[in-house]
């Protein structure tokens, strides 16, 4: 993306003789190129879905992707780290374009977006990256940190927040437990859990995990 996309035409003679009002547009290059930052991200992300799905993770390259999206395929490690965290994220991006991921709202919100989730689609695109025996170990890692990044971090920032001891780690278990969960319903390993409708599952576990997490769900 060069500057001359977002750079006035005006030339010669009226570049110095402008008034005041005519220069104040000059702030306008920063805000184009903030929308071409975002064009060329959707772009990536779209020529991605569309190579991943072709072509498979295995034999879809960096450059391809790029060539694809029209844009220089560094950019994917600015937008996205590597390739296998763009493969999960334009996973992610397909499977939840009709409603978009919900910001982080403690310990309640997490757990009903899961079982909510568990009971609308089954298991998730993370959740199968996780534990499919054909994924590849890039993308069980990717998969890995986008829960972190996403879940595990702000539950144990919050831990933190109460001075709660070793957060981290209560954060983990927390939300293992609640991705188990989640699993084991939409599979059906437990009849209970299965059955159980899921405002009463959610409850439930709120109860259970509050112990750990050091929440009070009356402050939500």
């Amino acid at each position: 993306m060069s500057a001359d996309r977002t750079t006035p035409t005006d030339t010669g003679a009226d570049t110095g003789a402008g008034t005041s009002a005519d220069q104040e547009p000059a702030p306008e290059p920063r805000a184009g190129r903030a929308r071409d930052s975002a064009a060329s991200k959707q772009a990536l992300l779209h020529a991605a879905q569309a190579l991943f799905g072709q072509k498979g993770f295995e034999r879809t390259t960096i450059r391809e992707i790029g060539e694809r999206a029209g844009v220089d395929a560094a950019l994917i490690a600015r937008y996205f780290g590597n390739k296998a965290e763009l493969y999960v994220a334009a996973v992610v991006a397909e499977d939840t374009a009709a409603r978009g991921p919900g910001a982080f709202e403690g310990l309640p919100q997490i757990a009903d977006t899961l079982v909510s989730r568990s009971d609308e689609r089954g298991p998730g695109p993370i959740m199968q990256a996780l534990i499919r025996a054909d994924t590849s170990p890039e993308i069980r890692v990717a998969a890995g940190d986008r829960i972190a990044r996403r879940v595990v971090d702000p539950l144990a920032a919050e831990m933190t927040a109460r001075n709660l001891d070793r957060p981290r780690l209560r954060a983990e278990v927390a939300v293992s437990a609640l991705y188990g969960i989640s699993l084991g319903r939409s599979l059906g390993w437990f009849e209970e859990i299965q059955s159980v409708p899921k405002d009463e599952l959610v409850a439930l576990i709120v109860e259970a995990l509050t112990a750990l997490t050091g929440e009070d769900p009356a402050d939500r």
